[in-house]
């Protein structure tokens, strides 16, 4: 019969090379992103944990369960997410959606399978749980040497990973400070335990150091503010034990000066943190800018979208917040350079949760945090007792704490939320160490009920984690291939190559919708470049225009099959119909019109749509409807310069330059800095016989882009028919040396030498 103590070493082995790995792990490509790596190292390993795992516990007989509440109030987690997708509907992006959103169902079940895992795996070994902490360590010190030469050696970017100023092996700048945070105290909170023996002290010293330095260069009040409280709670916590043992309190240098160094460093950069990162050398001052919407604007998604019952206590529906951003987002918004970005999460990933899983969402996270609170404190109260492995509950204690705490104020990408569940099954392993909760055995032998039903509910344990990580892996293996497919694109242009890195991406997904947006657009670009080329008498060229037009729309109506709610998929859709509709393709202007009202119904605020279905009806000479359409673009965002540019085009081929010019000067208030803007405005006052304010525009044109020959050209004219004929000559002459060998430069030139207008008014009649 076959040992099952192999299969507890790999499921040891596995979640101890996670926690290790899960700092550091990256892939040097440029086509997998951080967040996909980090989920490859998650799912793999998580997965064959839970497999080995599993497979011991059939294998002996039975399972042995810490008692603690923390396994059970998290389990609560993953069921409301269970419920939100049987309310809502079983769509692919509540379930896995990419891959690396966290609001889904399956990273809600990696979440849970990660504090499982830890709290069986770890409370049963006896030194498994002090090789995991070391190893974690191991990671971190690799993290931060790893960061040290990308300061030092700023040209290497390790395929791509690194290459921003703000690049490291973990994820964002935010998320990086988050963890430096981690490393500082959970370091200093087990640097008496035997984790700490012999060299390995030296080691949890030098990474806590380096992540301060880091820290102070990161500078984020938010991480300092909960390391302050954290370091303030392990000094009180310090105190107490000493007061205890001895009966009064002393002050420590070795147990109490690290804690008070710790709080006073965070007080200073609280305070004065962006006065110490302006004196330091440019080559390490960072800059860093996170967008996400407030509490206000979370809360206010929230109430628009949770009014029906059913909704209000199971939510709109994991992974959905994009959405209900899209349909109600304050319309503040649009006065902002954020008017288009879509918004996948709020303001942190709990209240997040809140407007995808409604109220039983929020309370089983309020639940999960209560839990842990209460174990955590529970492990700090017991640290003033003379009982085994207890430094280490309270230390995962203070951490679990310190890490849940951003998963209600901030967005963790997926290695940082996995890490908080991690730390938190460490604590419930170490807390059944440290008699805080005991073990409870389950037998799965024997042919009785309860056997049976400990089986069945190991099989359904068992089956949950693994599902999740093998459905994440799908579309994460999907998404790489189409990350790749964009990659060789813009290296080579070759659209075969590229067309069949989309085709493998939708065979491993075919509900990838951004895979067929991407199809749809390189069959613009294969369709454009064959009607360029192809010769009209050829019926091979013309069958195989005709076939790849079909598969064309043919993901333009597979996109919104799948997911018509996303009003993307409706632009891409009517972006198609719409180039059809250039080549006068029947049906096409009357489907692309479709699709752009069916973008604003799943978008009403956005003025997108109705600037694009303004140049749909230009393109067909509707032009008074074009004017109503950026009309209510404008009005939803009043400051839209491109909605005001169009439509001072459609006035000037009116003729009616007087509302074009008005139109221009508007685009040309609202996007100051562009110089097409600016030409446009002169262009038309040219055009209108307001010389005056054609050379004012056209002079500021130039300003911002002064190589822009056009303006030059327009310039020149405007100049001579104000009566600055020398400043004409002057221009004229410029751009003959900007552009040698053009005839209507020369010819202007040589007019103007002569006393005669640069072009004769006959000329510019016609």
């Amino acid at each position: 019969m076959m040992n099952f103590g192999l299969f507890d070493k790999i499921a040891q082995w596995s979640m101890t090379l996670l926690i290790s790995l899960l700092p550091v792990f990256f892939i040097p490509i440029v086509w997998v992103t951080m967040a996909q790596a980090k989920m490859i190292l998650i799912v793999c390993l998580l997965l064959v944990a839970a497999v080995a795992w599993v497979s011991a516990r059939f294998i002996e007989g039975g399972v042995r369960v810490p008692a603690s509440p923390l396994l059970v109030g998290g389990l609560f987690i993953p069921l409301a997410y269970v419920c939100s997708v049987a309310f809502s509907g079983a769509a692919q992006i509540s379930l896995v959606g990419s891959g690396v959103e966290q609001d889904t169902l399956a990273f809600a079940c990696i979440l849970y399978a990660a504090l499982a895992l830890c709290a069986l795996i770890f409370s049963g070994a006896q030194n498994n749980g002090v090789n995991a902490l070391r190893g974690f360590f191991v990671g971190a010190f690799l993290l931060l040497g790893t960061e040290v030469l990308h300061f030092a050696v700023p040209s290497l970017s390790l395929g791509g990973v690194i290459a921003l100023q703000t690049g490291n092996t973990f994820g964002n700048w935010h998320e990086f400070a988050i963890i430096l945070g981690l490393f500082v105290l959970l370091a200093l909170a087990i640097r008496t335990t035997t984790a700490a023996d012999g060299l390995w002290k030296y080691l949890f010293y030098a990474v806590s150091v380096l992540s301060l330095v880091f820290m102070v260069i990161a500078n984020f009040f938010d991480v300092w503010a909960v390391l302050c409280v954290a370091a303030l709670l392990a000094f009180g916590i310090d105190t107490w034990v000493t007061r205890a043992r001895l009966g009064r309190i002393i002050f420590s240098w070795g147990v109490h000066g690290v804690w008070a160094g710790v709080v006073v460093l965070a007080a200073l950069c609280m305070i004065w943190g962006g006065s110490i990162n302006d004196v330091l050398p440019s080559r390490i001052k960072v800059a860093h800018t996170e967008v996400r919407p407030s509490w206000q604007g979370t809360m206010d998604i929230g109430g628009a979208a949770l009014t029906q019952p059913a909704s209000f206590f199971f939510g709109a529906g994991p992974n959905t917040f994009a959405r209900e951003w899209d349909l109600y987002k304050p319309t503040g918004v649009n006065q902002t350079v954020f008017w288009n970005t879509d918004f996948s999460v709020g303001v942190g990933s709990i209240p997040t949760s809140f407007v995808t899983t409604g109220i039983f969402g929020i309370f089983s996270w309020i639940i999960f945090i209560v839990l842990l609170l209460w174990t955590a404190v529970r492990a700090l109260i017991r640290r003033g007792q003379d009982v085994p492995d207890t430094l280490y509950a309270s230390a995962l204690g203070l951490a679990s704490g310190y890490l849940v705490v951003f998963l209600v104020f901030y967005v963790p990408g997926p290695a940082l939320s996995t890490l908080v569940f991690l730390m938190t099954g460490m604590l419930v392993a170490f807390s059944v160490r440290a008699r805080l909760s005991r073990l409870l055995y389950a037998s799965l032998k024997g042919g009785s009920m309860r056997s049976i039903a400990q089986s069945a509910v190991l099989s359904i344990f068992g089956l949950s984690i693994i599902v999740a990580p093998l459905g994440v892996s799908r579309v994460l293996s999907a998404e790489i291939l189409l990350n790749r497919s964009i990659v060789v694109y813009n290296e080579t242009k070759d659209t075969q190559a590229t067309s069949d890195l989309i085709k493998k991406a939708l065979w491993v997904n075919p509900s990838n919708t951004r895979a067929h947006r991407l199809a749809i657009q390189l069959g613009l670009v294969q369709l454009q470049a064959m009607a360029a080329q192809a010769d009209p008498k050829d019926e091979a060229a013309r069958a195989q225009l005709q076939a790849t037009l079909q598969a064309t729309i043919q993901h333009g109506l597979d996109a919104v099959a799948i997911s018509g709610n996303d009003y993307q998929n409706w632009l891409e859709l009517a972006g198609l119909y719409q180039q059809l509709a250039g080549f006068k393709v029947t049906g096409a202007y009357e489907n692309a019109r479709a699709a752009y009202q069916r973008a604003r119904m799943e978008n009403p605020s956005s003025p997108a749509p109705l600037f694009r279905l303004a140049q749909l009806e230009v393109l067909e000479g509707h032009k008074d409807v074009a004017l109503k359409n950026l009309a209510a673009a404008a009005q939803l965002k009043p400051d839209f310069a491109a909605a005001y540019y169009a439509a001072s085009q459609i006035y000037a081929s009116e003729n009616d330059f007087k509302n074009a010019f008005s139109a221009a000067v508007l685009a040309t208030q609202y996007a100051p800095q562009d110089p097409l803007a600016w030409y446009n405005a002169g262009a038309i006052a040219y055009a209108g016989k307001d010389y005056t304010n054609a050379v004012a525009a056209l002079e500021q044109a130039l300003t911002l882009q002064s190589s822009y020959a056009n303006a030059a050209y327009v310039l020149g004219l405007a100049y001579y028919d104000v009566g600055r004929v020398a400043d004409s000559l002057k221009v004229f002459e410029a751009l003959q040396a900007l552009e040698p060998n053009q005839q209507v430069v020369q010819d202007a030139i040589k007019n103007l030498r002569a006393g005669a207008a640069p072009v004769p008014v006959e000329t510019q009649a016609n």
